[in-house]
């Protein structure tokens, strides 16, 4: 979910150790292991002054901004490792999906699609800043996901140390009497594909081009060896020290434990049958309430709440029938088809208006800098 506000502070850190005190992932942690100083990086600011884009510059404006409020600010330093590609870099389905508008609807699905599972919803009510801050979570998953696909190598293994460095404090018991702790190989799949589907549902649903079913295919394996990532087993910190292997793991030449054992899907039909697996496990219980009321209402200025109700309720309506049904929101297959037709006409809408996606383009940036 790229929201692409671009604006911020401070080049990337350049110490690697994960902040593994801090019980909350923050948008901005991926720079505060080196400190913060005033510039975030001449490509993403360049990006978001619209350099060479098209659309409607004061609309663009007013809607980055809008993001911006609702997603956080830009998570990645496009300065930083010049010439890296990331993880999935540029031509990448990855790319190509993230960086387009429909993801923002695609990434309010996935946030949906999470809800649906009562312990991941019990992890959130329990051990996140919620009812205080509760922009965060929506931010942080924002932050995730563009960093883990635009940002550097680097960063995107940083930024997931920094989620693993979390987990294992994320624990308990849900209200159903289930033992519950986020690190569980289970949740992790679950909170993957929730992502992973929805992306790929948006993109099919409301994004001008599709993609072939082998770049489907091709975006399924790539999120899931970034969510891999996120598995305990895996030496991140071995990954940082070693440049060598972090090309070996742009090439998917990294043994990662949940892409070996068939855990996480590496397939569109990989996927629909994992999605199957948790059917018995999904329904809704007053922790996900809680979180699907803030979704419906989060706390953004009142011009901008047309457009988001459009997209959450096109988001809503993209769900299947078990999907709903587990989220007791039940709707005629007509009211489905009406409430993505609206959404759709929202994204092109900001589509025309806010152009190219200043992250994207400050990635594509970086990788084209001389080392």
């Amino acid at each position: 979910m790229d929201p692409s506000p671009a604006s911020g502070t401070g080049p990337a850190a350049r110490d690697t150790a994960p902040a593994a005190t801090s019980a909350r992932l923050e948008p901005d942690d991926v720079w505060r292991t080196g400190g913060l100083a005033s510039d975030r990086g001449a490509a993403l600011r360049n990006a978001h002054d619209g350099a060479g884009e098209v659309g409607v510059p004061v609309a663009r404006a007013m809607i980055r901004k809008v993001l911006t409020r609702l997603f956080g600010g830009p998570p990645f330093d496009p300065d930083a490792d010049p010439g890296d590609p990331g993880l999935t870099g540029p031509g990448s389905a990855s790319w190509i999906v993230i960086g387009e508008p429909a993801a923002i609807a695609g990434g309010l699905r996935g946030l949906l699609v999470q809800v649906a599972h009562p312990l991941a919803m019990a992890g959130v009510h329990d051990h996140s800043a919620f009812r205080e801050d509760p922009l965060g979570r929506l931010q942080r998953t924002s932050a995730y996901v563009t960093t883990t696909t635009f940002g550097s190598t680097r960063e995107a293994l940083q930024i997931s140390l920094r989620v693993r460095a979390v987990h294992p404090k994320v624990r308990g018991t849900a209200p159903d009497g289930r033992a519950y702790r986020a690190d569980d190989p289970r949740l992790l799949t679950w909170v993957s594909i929730a992502l992973t589907s929805s992306f790929l549902t948006g993109h099919r649903l409301w994004a001008p081009e599709a993609l072939t079913p082998a770049e489907e295919d091709a975006f399924v394996a790539q999120q899931s060896r970034i969510g891999a990532l996120l598995d305990p087993r895996v030496d991140l910190q071995g990954l940082l020290r070693d440049p060598t292997a972090q090309q070996e793991l742009r090439e998917a030449r990294v043994h990662l434990p949940m892409i070996a054992d068939g855990t996480l899907p590496t397939s569109v039909e990989d996927l629909e049958a994992v999605l199957a697996s948790f059917d018995h496990e999904l329904g809704i219980n007053h922790q996900g309430r809680e979180a699907l009321a803030f979704l419906r209402r989060p706390p953004i200025p009142l011009a901008a709440r047309g457009g988001y109700r459009s997209l959450l309720t096109g988001a809503l309506g993209s769900l299947g029938p078990k999907l709903q049904d587990a989220l007791e929101l039940r709707w005629p297959a007509r009211a489905s088809r009406a409430a993505t037709a609206q959404a759709g006409a929202a994204l092109s809408t900001m589509r025309a208006m806010v152009g190219t996606s200043p992250s994207l383009r400050a990635a594509h940036q970086r990788t084209a800098a001389a080392a």
